[in-house]
């Protein structure tokens, strides 16, 4: 699934400048954003995994007017392995952020904007076994006297807000680059999990606050 998203993403940043190119001729002083407008954009974060810039979300916006501009987040991870000829793990994540930018200054083709999302997910965590156990709620199996799970094997359903300050250059009437930065605090209800039908652990809350670097990079381009 990895392989496939970077396949995707590569495809439309070759589309994206491809597209852009076309309306450069005609646009050397840059572009705008006007009310009316639908922009597509990927988000991404520089430094989080082994590649030097991981694109993992995408991003509607809509222009009402000049300065209010909803928009859509959505990032989706799907994750199923064979470990085992036996055992098969589900560790699927998902995320949809809608929100709204206010922009605080427009000049040309320079925008800078304040943004607040609302932040709404979840992570769907199982373990299925012919010969063994079988569990929902993470990919862990206990063992022994040991029930713990760690987080990142567990699945829950996910809350929160984030606010953020952006900014972005339109290098054409199509095309566009920018940069994001914020702040997010959202609550992971950990999902029960169970092992053979019986409850191990109830289900619990954990509170997270912190810079968001997730929509760090953000390249984009007019739909219509």
């Amino acid at each position: 699934m990895k392989k496939l998203l970077m396949v995707l993403t590569a495809i439309l940043i070759s589309g994206s400048f491809l597209y852009a190119q076309d309306d450069l001729d005609d646009a050397s002083a840059g572009g705008t954003f006007d009310p009316g407008d639908l922009l597509i954009e990927i988000t991404g974060t520089p430094f989080s995994g082994s590649s030097l810039l991981d694109f993992g979300s995408f991003r509607a916006r809509y222009a009402v007017t000049d300065v209010i501009v909803p928009r859509l987040g959505f990032g989706m991870t799907l994750n199923t392995t064979q470990t085992t000829p036996d055992v098969v793990t589900n560790l699927n994540e998902f995320e949809v952020r809608p929100g709204c930018e206010y922009h605080l200054r427009v000049d040309g083709s320079f925008r800078s904007y304040a943004a607040l999302d609302v932040i709404l997910g979840g992570r769907v965590a199982s373990r299925e076994s012919t010969t063994g156990s079988t569990v929902s709620g993470s990919t862990q199996i206990p063992s022994g006297t040991n029930y713990s799970f760690s987080d990142a094997y567990r699945g829950h359903f996910r809350y929160g807000v984030s606010v953020g300050a952006g900014a972005e250059y339109h290098l054409s009437s199509k095309f566009y680059i920018g940069a994001e930065i914020g702040f997010q605090f959202y609550n992971d209800k950990k999902n029960e999990v169970l092992v053979d039908g019986e409850v191990y652990q109830e289900t619990v809350t954990n509170s997270h606050a912190s810079v968001n670097t997730q929509n760090t990079i953000r390249i984009g381009f007019k739909l219509f």
